[in-house]
This record gives structure tokens, C-alpha cells and sequence, in this order.
């Protein structure tokens, strides 16, 4: 294995300041030597480094003798389908390969022209697909694509389906895009899953900085130097450009060890501004369009520009263009931006900063009277350093709605400077005030949000401020942890009428209803409480309160387990919210309680169909709210046997056992849930490490309050696996038999999805009593149920299991396979093969293992893997055919085994790796493993060759 050689050969900008990125790389190719693939985006602006990383990732990829195959997107990709991927491998370039040459063959026969659409273009993307598949199993591959932003939409889906399986296969996909500035990417690098990672090239910092202009100076940077070289945004071409004038002009001098400018100056040296901006007079005639438009920032619009200089846009046409072509300004989607931040900035620096600071609030000013997006008014405002009492308190008390919901932090400090200038008693002071408390959360600051609401409830005297301001308190009290005081002041306010108007009225009787359910109380005073709210909420037509008040009475229609009304009242709160995106926190509450219901009713694909519409609602909510749907994601993603994805869902949940309550968890809930879930991933997965540091360690629940099953019961059962782990069933018997307390009818969360562990644990160390009681309660919590749903499931499985009976095991795995919970599957076949062992039934007691064994491997369940074969040897079986084999050829189609040979089959049927992976039940590792095995004994090098060989041996299946 090679390692990568970092240089300057390869340009400077790529090893200073990239550590990390070449260490991913690096990992990325060590991982294809042991035949596991990754995905690698890289995202940056322009002359970010991105391509110079790549050239690092092609080099060092071939020094490894891997396959490399490189292709450039550009403008003109998405007016031929397949284009890029077609260039990247070669495909026209090969025609002396077989696979490359059917494939164009197939674009050929067509039609003269590449199709555009239709089942060629499905075809020739199966090809594509194929072909990876082959020079996978030749030896590890790289594919890498600059400028993929350009990438066709075809071969977008194409490499998506490539991505999807590269974990699998000796595949490295990398992928260079110019990060578009109307939407900055939030992912941190290496984010994503465990094989994917984005690396996002971000500016150099200072020290970076000084570390580059010494590479390229010959001198570390001086005082001067290091102050305004920040102009050029820590990207590593505009420092290189910097340099090129630096010397170019003979500006710089080397004193004392150390590169400066000539002349001592805050600002750009004028020679320097000279020098960047001698380029403005290839555009004769616009200097004041252009000075115009460096105030306006680094990025503009053309109709803002034409605003503020009182021209109309066709006027600036030819001015915008010829500034194109001297390469001072380019297109940025909708936008047009200055080619070189130094540019800007020594056209901005040009004017004096009292005229510099007057400009910008005359520009505010026009583009406010002009009806400009509100962030764009707002960030002159904020360049103009300071706001003034005439225009501005009017335009902010209209605007910082949308302001807030496009950048809540620019809205604070402008709230904040407003509301000091406003004399005390301004009418504008309390809708600003309210603006302020709500930007504020927006942000995640609930304390300051809390602060700003009681100081404005102190002073307001507007009945409907009053209202918005008890309301936003309760929320930042809530979401800050401060739940017992939160109930206080909104029992206080409600028994005085008069002081909260009706509209309001709905929303905090809802808001108390959620926090009594959440707290100390039952579902009886909720459910209460949510009448009201809702009777309120329809008097006044408000939709927030009537949803609100919806939210809760489907979870407590939960506790009663009524799980169609439960939906049906959840379903009546998303649909109240439409058109109201302001309330996405709510609204992730409804998701939450028709997610969770639809589980409990066993529609299983349903719910997470359903739960990506969580996608749209969390960005509108800047993410603060993300902790609120993580817990609801994180439980699907573990019954659905996407491990990995509920772990990740589980980050911004919050570790503070007395922080927010979420919607169906009670205090603590949260966190418990954290720690569970990991834990018990940690513990089927046999990660020790991972599993001691949250079975033992953590958050508990605050004294006197209970916890439902999505907390409670997963580090329970964690702690019973471990247990049992250990050898000792008796201490997990022990553990999970304190759930045997909680009947249907206390209103607490079910724990019957343990019921059948508890009875493996009880049933190993003969614990009849126990095994008794457990059947007992899961006839009580499936009779409880308005609807047969997960309850009657269980207790299939249960019966079966304490029996010995595989009727109602085989009923039982029938619904799992149908309904879709992988992990409940999973389990309900290793039982099912432990009972036919019982019986005898040695053949399908091996086809369930096998097939159990494989879920739980999808899973990386290891120690569900042993447990399932010690299960079975401790039953006579063991997992395999027994018995004298006769000899195998060792080449042709009959050393084939019977899985290579299905394999072969349903690639012949022109079957994808994955489908296959799926069809079989394998990881698509090895699926494709069993392809490389057929291949070499059939001494075959393409898949296409395998649909002829297996037409040939037909007969001989």
C-alpha cells in the first residue's frame, strides 16, 4: 500500500492547512487494499484546492496500482445523458473491450444521437453499473469527477447508485463540487455515514495564511501584511495571485526575517489597490457602477444594483459584461459576484469610512423603499454601523419575520441596537421586543430569549404582545430546561383571563397540556387540558392552537393504546399546519406522534416514509429543533435495522436528563434514550469499549419521574443483553423483569417489544414464574390494543418461543417479513430455528439461521450472530451440510456452488449487485465476492459473459 507523497509539486495550497482531508484520503485508500470502498465529496469555492487534491488522490491511487478513471464535468454535460460517467470510464475510448463496446453498441443502435430518454438510457446506466462491478472484482478502483456540480442528472443517478454500494466493493468515488454560496453546506467533514465523507475545504486560517505567503515569500509575513492579507479570505489562489502582485510590484521588503509592505498602513497600500484594480480599465466608464456594487458586497443582484444607482438594468448591461470579460465580476446562480475579494475590498477601502458609512444607509434606505429581500436591506444596514430612529424602527418592526427566518443572528444584533436608541416609550418597542425573543430562539439562545420576554411582559401593555410574550417565555423556559417554572407562570396566567387575549388562550392551554403529560401528570388532566385547548383553539379559528391541542390528545390516545385515534388526531394537527411554516417545532411534534403511531399499528414503511417529511420541517427550523425528531428518527432507524443511521440521529440530542421533554418522552426521557440505544447498539454489535461507557456512566432520570419504553426500556435491555453476555441470564432476567409492573392501563409507554428477550433469559435459567407472567401481560397489552398491532405481534412470538410451538413463531415471522422491522424479523427467525431444532425440522431450522444470521450480519449484530449459533449447537445443529462431500471441480460450472450458481443466474437475469444482495439476503460485499469466484472458475472476465455461460448450462441447474 502506497502512502501519499505531499509536495509542493502538487501546489502548496493543498498540504497547508489539509491534514485532515489527506488523512481521510489516506484511510480511504487503505481501506480499498482490504476490499472496502468509500465515498469522497470534495466541496469548496473556487481555487479552493480542490483539484490539487485530487491530482494527490489520482497520483498517490496509481502509485497503489489501482485502476484510476478521471473525468472533468463542464456547462455542456447535462445536454448528454450518461456523458461524464461514459468519459470517465472510458467507454468510447475502449472499443476493444468487450463490456465498454456492447455498451456502445447499445447507444448506437438506437439511434444515431445519445438518447436521451427512454429504457436505452435505463440500460446503458445497468451497463455502467455492471462494468464498476467488473473492474471492482478485477482490483480496488478509484473514479474520480471534478466540477461534478455540472454532472448530468443521469450520471448523478448513476453515481448515487454507485455510492449507495461502494462500502461493499473495493470502489473509491471521488467527487469535486464548487460549493454554491446561495447554499452553504452544514455537514462537517467526514460527516455522513461510516464510509462516507464530505470534506469540505474551508478558507486557510491565519496561521495557515502566514504558513502559505512564507512558502511563496520566502519570509514569514510581517504585522502589516498579516493584517489585511485577510482580504483575500484564506483562499489559497487568491493568495497566490497576492504574491504574484506583491512581487510583481515590488511591494514587499524582507526586514528582521520578515516579508512586509513597504509602506506601514491599516488599509491596502495604494500601490497594491492600484495593482489589483488596474484591471477596471479595461471596463471604461465603470468606476461608479462598480464602487456601487462593492458596497453592496461581495455578492449582489443585478436589479439591487440598478435600485440604488437609479438606472434601469439594460443600462448596465453592457457595463455588467464588459466587466465579465475583464474577469472582475462572474455569475454565481442568480447572483453576480467580484472574481477577487481583494478587488472589492480595495474598491470599498477606496472610500472614506464617514462616507463609506452614509452611503450604506442611503443604499438601506433604497432598497427598503424598494421592496428588497429583507437581508439584503438588513446587511447595509449592518455596514452602515448603527441604525436610526425615522425609517428604520418601521421597516425592521415589518420585516424581522422573514429577516429572522433568513439569519436570526444578524436579526438579534440589529433588534438589539434598534431597541437601544428607542426611547422608552416608542410604540415600536414591544413588536420589536417579541421580534427579538423570537430571533432569539431561533438562534438556541433560550435563556436571552426568556430574558428579553419577561423584561417586555414587564413593560407591555398591548393585550396581543402580552399573549405572544407569555407564550414565547413558556417555550424558552421549556426548551432551557426550566419545565417546573415554565408550568408555574403559564397556571398563573391562565387563571387570569383577562390578561391573556383569547387567541392566546388556546396555544398556552395546549402548551400546559403538553408539559402536564410531559411531567408530573397523568394523561386524565392532559387530555383535559387539550379539550380546552382545542375548544379554544376553534373559537378563535387559530390553527397553532388547534394543532397544539391535537398533538396532545393523539399521545394521549397513545397511552390508552387507541393508535387509530391517536393518528387520526396527529393527522389532524399536520394537516391544520399546512400553509403555517412558523411552527416547525410543532409540527415536528405531530411527525413525531403519527410516526410513533403508525409503528404501534405495525405499518412500519409507512412511518418512515412519513418521517422524511422531517427534512423540510428542520430546516426551517435553523435545526434547533433537530433534538425533537432525533429521538423519534433514532427508534425507527433501530427497528428498521439501520443502525448506523439512529446513532447518527441521536447527536443532537442533548445528554441533560433535566433539559427539554420531547413529545411522547417524559423528563429524562431523552437522554435515557441517548444512552440506551447506543448502548444496546454497542452491546448486539460487541463494540466493549462503545458499550462500558454507556451501560455504567451517564444522565438518570431526575428523581419521581417516570420514563416511557423509547428510553427506559432500551437501556434496560441493553443491560440485560450485557448480562446475558457475560453468562449470567439470571441478573438480565432480573433487569427486564422490572417492565413486568407496567400494565397497559397506567398510562406509561409499552415495553412488550422485550417481552420475548425476557422470556430467552427466563426460559435459560428455568425461570418458569417468570416466563408465566410475561405471557400474562402480553395478552393484557394485546388486548389492550383498539386494532391488532405490534402488541399482537409479540405475543405471537412470545407464545411461540415459551411453547416451543413454531406455528405461532412462523405467524409471527411472516408479519415481520411483510411489515418491514428487520430487527424484529431478525430476532423472530433465530427463535423460529432454536424451536424447529427442537422439533427435528433440521432443514428449515438451518434455511431461518441462515437467513436470521444474515439480517443480523446486514446489521453487524455479532453477538447476535454467536448467540443464534450457540442457540443451535446447544440443540444438536450446527449450521452447514454434515456428512462426506465428494470432490469439487476445481474450474468450469460445476465447481460452482449452489449460491455462486444462483448468484450467476440472477446476474444473467440482469439482476444489479444490490438487488442481488437484497434478493439473497447477503451483504452486497458478498454478493460480490461470490461474482469474482464465478468469474474465476469460469475463467470469464465481464458479467455479460455469465448470462451466456449460464444459458449454456441450462440444464445442468
Amino acid at each position: 500500500m502506497g502512502m501519499l507523497r505531499i509536495g509542493p509539486e502538487f501546489g502548496s495550497e493543498v498540504w497547508v492547512g489539509r491534514e485532515r482531508e489527506l488523512s481521510l484520503t489516506q484511510t480511504a485508500l487503505t481501506r480499498l487494499a482490504r476490499g472496502s470502498g468509500s465515498v469522497l465529496r470534495l466541496v469548496g469555492e473556487p481555487g479552493i484546492g480542490k483539484t490539487s487534491l485530487l491530482a494527490i488522490i489520482d497520483q498517490a491511487a496509481a502509485d497503489c496500482g489501482y485502476q484510476v478513471f478521471h473525468a472533468v464535468a463542464d456547462q455542456l454535460s447535462h445536454q448528454s445523458p450518461l456523458s461524464v460517467l461514459l468519459a470517465c470510464l472510458g467507454v468510447r475510448q475502449r472499443p476493444d473491450d468487450p463490456s465498454r463496446a456492447e455498451i456502445t453498441q447499445t447507444l448506437l443502435g438506437r439511434a444515431p444521437a445519445f438518447p436521451a430518454t427512454g429504457s436505452t438510457l435505463a440500460a446503458v446506466a445497468d451497463m455502467l453499473v455492471s462494468l464498476v462491478d467488473d473492474l471492482c472484482a478485477a482490483g480496488p478502483t478509484v473514479l474520480i469527477v471534478d466540477d461534478a456540480h455540472w454532472m448530468d442528472e443521469p450520471s448523478t443517478v448513476v453515481w448515487r447508485r454507485l455510492a449507495s454500494s461502494a462500502e461493499h466493493l473495493p470502489l473509491l468515488l471521488v467527487a469535486a463540487h464548487r460549493q454554491d454560496p446561495s447554499r452553504p453546506t452544514h455537514t462537517p467533514a467526514g460527516g455522513g455515514r461510516g464510509h462516507e465523507h464530505l470534506l469540505s475545504l474551508t478558507p486557510l486560517d491565519d496561521t495557515e495564511v502566514s504558513q502559505l505567503l512564507t512558502g511563496l515569500l520566502g519570509a514569514p509575513p510581517g504585522p502589516t501584511l498579516s493584517r489585511w492579507s485577510g482580504a483575500a479570505v484564506g483562499n489559497p489562489r487568491y493568495l497566490h495571485e497576492l504574491a504574484d502582485v506583491l512581487a510583481r510590484e515590488d511591494l514587499v521588503q524582507v526586514v528582521a526575517g520578515h516579508a512586509d509592505l513597504r509602506d506601514d498602513d491599516d488599509r491596502i497600500p495604494p500601490a497594491l489597490t492600484a495593482a489589483l484594480t488596474s484591471r477596471l480599465g479595461l471596463v471604461p466608464d465603470a468606476g461608479d457602477v462598480l464602487r456601487t456594487a462593492a458596497l453592496l458586497g461581495t455578492e449582489f443582484t443585478v436589479t439591487d444594483l440598478s435600485v440604488v444607482l437609479g438606472r434601469p438594468v439594460r443600462a448596465l448591461a453592457d457595463v455588467v459584461q464588459r466587466a465579465v470579460a475583464a474577469r472582475i465580476l462572474a455569475g454565481s446562480g442568480q447572483r453576480m459576484t467580484f472574481c477577487h475579494p481583494l478587488i472589492r475590498q480595495a474598491l470599498h477601502d477606496a472610500v472614506a469610512l464617514p462616507l463609506r458609512r452614509a452611503l450604506h444607509l442611503d443604499l438601506a434606505r433604497e432598497l427598503a423603499a424598494a421592496a428588497a429581500a429583507p437581508l439584503t436591506v438588513a446587511r447595509q444596514l449592518e455596514a452602515a454601523g448603527g441604525v436610526e430612529n425615522r425609517w428604520v424602527p418601521d421597516w425592521l418592526q415589518r420585516s424581522a419575520p422573514a429577516l429572522a427566518d433568513a439569519d436570526p443572528a444578524l436579526t438579534v444584533r440589529l433588534l438589539h441596537t434598534q431597541l437601544g436608541q428607542l426611547p422608552t416609550d416608542d410604540p415600536h418597542r414591544a413588536a420589536l421586543s417579541v421580534a427579538l425573543a423570537r430571533a432569539l430562539q431561533l438562534l438556541g439562545r433560550w435563556e436571552e430569549a426568556a430574558d428579553r420576554a419577561r423584561e417586555a411582559l414587564a413593560s407591555s401593555t398591548g393585550l396581543d404582545a402580552h399573549g405572544e410574550l407569555h407564550w414565547l417565555l413558556i417555550r424558552a423556559l421549556n426548551n432551557s430546561g426550566k419545565t417546573d417554572e415554565a408550568e408555574l407562570i403559564l397556571r398563573q396566567a391562565l387563571t387570569r383571563p383577562a390578561a391573556i387575549p383569547e387567541p392566546w388562550r388556546g396555544r398556552l392551554l395546549g402548551t400546559l397540556a403538553l408539559i402536564t403529560r410531559a411531567g408530573t401528570g397523568g394523561p386524565d388532566e392532559a387530555e383535559k387540558l387539550a379539550a380546552e385547548a382545542l375548544d379554544a383553539g376553534r373559537r378563535c379559528g387559530d390553527d397553532c392552537a388547534i394543532a397544539g391541542a391535537s398533538v396532545v390528545l393523539s399521545l394521549t390516545h397513545s397511552d390508552r393504546r387507541d393508535h387509530p385515534a391517536a393518528l387520526r388526531y396527529a393527522e389532524q394537527a399536520l394537516t391544520t399546519l399546512v400553509g403555517h411554516p412558523d411552527h416547525p417545532e410543532l409540527e415536528m411534534f405531530a411527525l413525531h406522534c403519527r410516526v410513533v403511531s403508525l409503528q404501534d399499528m405495525a405499518r412500519w414503511r409507512e412511518a418512515d416514509r412519513v418521517l422524511r417529511l422531517s427534512r423540510e420541517i428542520r430546516r426551517r427550523a435553523h435545526d434547533i429543533a433537530a433534538g425533537s425528531i432525533g429521538v423519534t428518527e433514532a427508534t425507527l432507524h433501530y427497528w428498521v435495522g439501520r443502525w448506523d443511521e439512529a446513532l447518527t440521529a441521536l447527536t443532537p440530542v442533548p445528554d441533560d436528563p433535566c433539559g427539554p421533554f420531547y413529545p411522547g418522552l417524559h423528563r429524562g426521557g431523552p437522554a435515557l434514550l441517548r444512552r440506551g440505544v447506543t448502548a444496546l447498539i454497542a452491546v448486539r454489535r460487541d463494540d466493549r469499549a462503545l458499550a462500558e461507557t454507556h451501560l455504567h456512566t451517564g444522565p438518570e432520570v431526575p428523581a419521581g419521574r417516570s420514563t416511557d419504553e423509547d428510553s427506559e426500556g432500551f437501556l434496560l435491555a441493553a443491560r440485560a443483553v450485557h448480562a446475558e453476555q457475560q453468562g449470567e441470564p439470571e441478573r438480565g432476567t432480573a433487569l427486564l423483569a422490572t417492565m413486568l409492573q407496567h400494565r397497559p392501563d397506567t398510562g406509561t409507554g409499552p415495553h412488550h417489544p422485550w417481552f420475548a428477550d425476557l422470556i430467552r433469559m427466563a426460559s435459560a435459567c428455568t425461570d418458569t414464574s417468570t416466563v408465566t407472567a410475561t405471557l400474562d401481560l402480553a395478552r393484557l397489552w394485546t388486548e389492550a390494543e383498539k386494532t391488532p398491532g405490534r402488541a399482537a405481534a409479540m405475543r405471537q412470538r412470545c407464545v411461540g418461543l415459551a411453547t416451543e410451538d413454531p406455528g405461532p413463531l412462523r405467524t409471527a415471522v411472516q408479519h415481520y417479513r411483510s411489515a418491514g422491522p428487520r430487527t424484529e424479523l431478525a430476532a423472530t427467525l433465530e427463535d423460529l430455528a432454536v424451536v424447529l431444532a427442537g422439533h427435528g425440522a433440521t432443514d428449515e431450522c438451518r434455511a431461518a439461521a441462515t437467513e436470521a444470521i444474515g439480517l443480523y450480519s446486514r446489521m453487524g449484530a455479532t453477538w447476535d450472530v454467536r448467540r443464534t449459533e450457540a442457540r443451535l449447537r446447544g440443540r444438536g445443529v450446527r449450521r452447514g451440510v454434515s456428512g462426506p462431500r465428494a470432490p469439487r471441480p476445481v474450474s468450469g460450472w460445476a465447481a460452482l456452488t449452489a449460491t455462486e450458481r444462483r448468484v450467476a443466474v440472477l446476474v444473467a437475469e440482469g439482476r444489479s449487485t444490490s438487488e442481488i444482495a437484497t434478493t439473497m439476503l447477503l451483504t452486497r460485499r458478498t454478493v460480490q465476492t461470490h461474482i469474482s469466484r464465478a468469474l474465476h472458475k469460469l475463467g470469464l472476465q465481464s458479467r455479460n459473459q455469465i448470462a451466456r455461460e449460464v444459458l449454456r448450462n441450462a440444464g445442468a441447474r
